[in-house]
């Protein structure tokens, strides 16, 4: 990952055919003085409470968001199905307006809630990678069956907790089904990961890797020698700051994630307690280990950036694509104002895109090449 400077993209059919000199008799669009970036990609959300903002701001993880009876559950089985598309088309374009051009939901509410978050983002640009979840609490036949009608038209599954499912079934779906995405919440919770260790003698990310996940979200409380079972299977991992922040649930320390050998992506989580802002949650992030160490360089801030764009790419294996401004990739990418009041005299455009840059900084977003804002 490199500043190029004084470049030009030449984009065909969508996608990027060079970086660097003006093509000859190419149609030229002056972008003045200002900064390129590939846009986010947002690795983990939940948009299905998009119309639950601010609701449960205060109240711990298991009031707020775990079934049955959490307060997110409560507030679903309230909404028809019009009212909660209408929420989540409205949360897709929140992200869009952000320069997020990709997202993994973990969807609940079974078929019908995949089917619902496929209809909010029929005809809008930005790549939604919907990895359902079965009902929890029904006999074993009965989530196989619902598996089975969620991966014949999701991307894969987005399991909530060790505990929500037979671990013997996800390894039974993960063989029939290789090429869906399979992610798991881990080690969020610090009284869930000592109950892991008291019942079973490893913690929630050792015992995840019995599913082959293709990347895991959280990991707030592993421990080292769990992070290095990670890196060493090159699972990715996925932080959610600001969530994991609000939540009260601890912080994640991605700074021994990067020691630990670990690739990792950024997500904005559950859309009731954070907004999908990856400028917020790279410099929420980045701030944080620095004050948390007490050291100025515990972490590269190119490391940050990476987490918000081509690494979150790579854990939803839309990095082909996405994730980087390279030759053959879309030509999707956010222009940002560098005579903005608040990039003016900018001395280190990496860092300002991590520290400074927010979405009103934002001037122009191509998607595919074509102008979108």
């Amino acid at each position: 990952m490199q500043i190029v400077k004084d470049s030009a993209i030449h984009v065909l059919d969508g996608r990027i055919l060079s970086i660097g000199q003006p093509v000859n008799a190419a149609k030229v669009v002056d972008l003045g003085h200002a900064l390129l970036s590939p846009m986010f990609i947002n690795a983990h959300c939940h948009l299905g409470d998009t119309g639950a903002k601010e609701l449960g701001v205060g109240l711990p993880l298991e009031q707020v968001v775990v079934p049955p009876d959490g307060l997110k559950h409560r507030f679903l089985a309230g909404l028809d199905q019009e009212t909660h598309i209408q929420q989540m088309r409205h949360g897709l374009t929140e992200m869009l307006a952000s320069g997020i051009i990709a997202c993994a939901d973990f969807r609940e509410q079974g078929l019908a809630g995949v089917q619902a978050l496929q209809q909010a983002a029929q005809g809008l640009p930005i790549r939604v990678i919907c990895l359902g979840r079965m009902t929890e609490g029904q006999n074993t036949a009965e989530i196989k069956q619902e598996a089975v009608e969620i991966l014949e038209i999701a991307d894969g599954l987005g399991i909530r907790d060790m505990a929500a499912y037979p671990i013997s079934v996800i390894q039974e779906l993960r063989k029939k089904y290789p090429h869906k995405i399979f992610a798991m919440h881990v080690s969020e919770n610090a009284e869930a990961e000592k109950k892991s260790h008291r019942d079973y003698g490893l913690g929630q990310t050792a015992r995840a890797m019995d599913i082959a996940p293709d990347f895991l979200v959280h990991l707030t409380h592993t421990s080292q020698p769990e992070l290095e079972q990670v890196a060493a299977r090159k699972i990715n991992a996925v932080c959610c700051p600001r969530a994991n922040g609000i939540l009260g649930d601890g912080l994640p320390d991605v700074s021994r994630w990067v020691a630990a050998g670990v690739e990792f992506g950024i997500g904005s989580d559950n859309m009731m307690i954070a907004s999908p802002d990856m400028f917020r949650e790279m410099d929420y992030l980045s701030r944080m280990q620095r004050g948390f160490h007490r050291n100025p360089a515990i972490i590269e801030i190119r490391e940050i950036f990476k987490a918000a764009t081509i690494n979150g790419a790579r854990a939803l294996k839309i990095d082909r694509d996405l994730g980087s401004l390279a030759s053959g990739k879309e030509a999707s990418f956010m222009v940002l104002d560098l005579e903005s009041r608040n990039l003016r005299y900018t001395q280190d455009y990496l860092s300002a895109m991590v520290h400074r840059a927010n979405i009103n900084d934002i001037r122009n977003i191509y998607i595919k090449g074509e102008k979108f804002v």
